[in-house]
């Protein structure tokens, strides 16, 4: 009885065996057309550059280049400014009037270090170094008139700048400009 159940056993382990190896095999040829080449030597790469170079015509690019350079232009450029609104706007105008000045160095570390002082202290005014070979001068101020700077001149004798004095100067004037709607912003036009 053993042998007539043997014979079954064999056909079926032998199917099955057939079918294990033929799924080895047919894995183990996708590996082999999977695996990388080898590198190629240098002699080899050097042949292709040869004749990119010598097909490379740089000219056929020219115009790519000035592609670039016009976005480029563009981005750089910024856009005109449409107010919707009426608005205001700051116009800046150099005219000959007068500041304080409250230190001279020819440090411009110390000079620095002044005006860093003087900002915490008057933090409305604008506050300028002045370079007049070989001293720093910090200045504060743009006052239009001597007497608007006499004015001023005790607060800053009260805060410490006890040799502080008026001086002629180019100042920087502000105006508040009002622009109706749809015109450009001064300074923005061309």
């Amino acid at each position: 009885m053993l042998g007539q159940l043997h014979r079954p056993l064999t056909g079926v382990f032998t199917l099955l065996l057939t079918g294990v190896l033929w799924a080895g095999c047919s894995s183990a040829r996708q590996t082999e057309a999977q695996e990388p080449t080898k590198p190629a030597t240098r002699k080899e790469l050097a042949a292709p550059l040869a004749k990119y170079e010598a097909t490379l015509n740089p000219s056929d690019y020219d115009d790519d280049i000035e592609i670039v350079k016009k976005e480029q232009a563009a981005e750089k450029a910024p856009p005109p400014l449409e107010l919707l609104q009426d608005s205001t706007v700051i116009k800046e105008e150099i005219s000959q009037g007068f500041r304080i000045q409250i230190f001279s160095s020819s440090s411009i570390d110390d000079a620095n270090l002044a005006r860093t002082n003087a900002a915490a202290q008057f933090p409305t005014d604008s506050i300028y170094i002045v370079y007049d070979p070989p001293v720093y001068k910090v200045r504060v101020g743009d006052f239009v008139t001597r007497y608007e700077a006499d004015q001023r001149m005790p607060d800053f004798v009260d805060k410490g700048y006890r040799d502080a004095w008026i001086v002629p100067d180019r100042i920087v004037r502000r105006r508040h400009v009002l622009v109706p709607p749809g015109n450009p912003a001064p300074g923005g036009e061309k």
